[in-house]
């Protein structure tokens, strides 16, 4: 739910700005958390509808302006990852017609994470196209009770019948396109990092759909009763993405910030793409989260 830590990002954010937004580190002057005004931001500011446009060869954007919903189109139907909040169905289904795609062409339904921003819509989403939902394990679980079941334990969501359970590495195809879901615990349990190739104006892109790496935070870290190896597993997801390749482009669940000085670039088509940022965006992003969550716990450890 990197949305915690977004809340304050506006379309005039700077590249430098971006980097801390996608840090880690907490903002001060975020709603307490649980708090109606800490809710109210998901269902209100972040899930305004945006127009639909082609981030790169195949994938789309069908989301808010802070909560991501992306389309990947085949000629075979289609795939969408995150379902975003129920306030977002009407625009997320009026974005794939307006690309000109069909719902009832969505053949599998993915998830980045098992939090209420990015799943509450997977019930209406899955009964409005007849999409088959596939999760991993850990989230699987959670979409399947409705419940949260990450150290964060927050509002839950409408069940939803899980057709296919992942492990790590596992991919979904479609119609010519391949995802690898990378699972990636610490935010949730069966957090989810999807990876593809695509092509582009005779170019080919190595795309990642990241997913937050750590625990929200205000989330206890020790004795936590939803996860109570909070810990060991976001270490281990570290040195698992630090040993991955980086990819050209990485798209995030909450991308008001990234798409601050990108969006009418892409809406442009402009070449070279504009969203040329794994540098940034995967290799200094979990430099940073890392150090960050380090910190949290030798901070956490102290207090008790």
């Amino acid at each position: 739910m990197t949305a915690l830590h977004l809340s304050l990002a506006r379309w005039r954010l700077a590249p430098v700005t971006l980097m801390l937004m996608l840090s880690t580190v907490a903002i001060a002057e975020e709603p307490r958390l649980f708090s109606r005004e800490w809710y109210a931001q998901f269902t209100g500011d972040f899930s305004r509808p945006v127009q639909p446009f082609r981030v790169v060869g195949n994938i789309y954007y069908v989301g808010a302006e802070n909560i991501a919903s992306y389309l990947i189109a085949t000629p075979q139907g289609h795939i969408l990852i995150d379902s975003g909040t129920a306030e977002m169905h009407d625009a997320v289904i009026g974005g794939i017609e307006a690309l000109g795609y069909k719902p009832s062409d969505v053949r599998f339904l993915l998830a980045s994470h098992a939090h209420f921003d990015h799943v509450e819509g997977h019930a209406l989403i899955q009964r409005r196209t007849g999409a088959q939902v596939v999760a991993m394990r850990g989230d699987a679980e959670a979409l399947e009770t409705g419940h949260d079941t990450s150290a964060l334990g927050a509002m839950g969501w409408e069940p939803v019948r899980v057709s296919r359970r992942l492990t790590d590495g596992d991919s979904v195809t479609l119609g010519g396109t391949t995802l690898r879901a990378i699972h990636a615990p610490g935010h949730t349990q069966g957090a989810t990092i999807w990876r593809t190739t695509v092509e582009d104006g005779g170019r080919r892109y190595d795309v990642a759909f990241f997913t937050t790496t750590t625990p929200n935070p205000g989330v206890p870290l020790f004795d936590n009763p939803r996860h109570k190896n909070v810990i060991d597993d976001t270490r281990r997801t570290f040195r698992k993405l630090k040993a991955e390749r980086e990819p050209d482009i990485v798209l995030v669940g909450h991308p008001q910030a990234m798409f601050a000085q990108t969006m009418e670039r892409m809406r442009r088509g402009e070449r070279p793409h504009p969203l040329l940022n794994g540098a940034t965006a995967w290799t200094r992003q979990l430099a940073t989260a890392e150090e960050d969550f380090e910190r949290r716990v030798i901070q956490e450890q102290s207090r008790r």
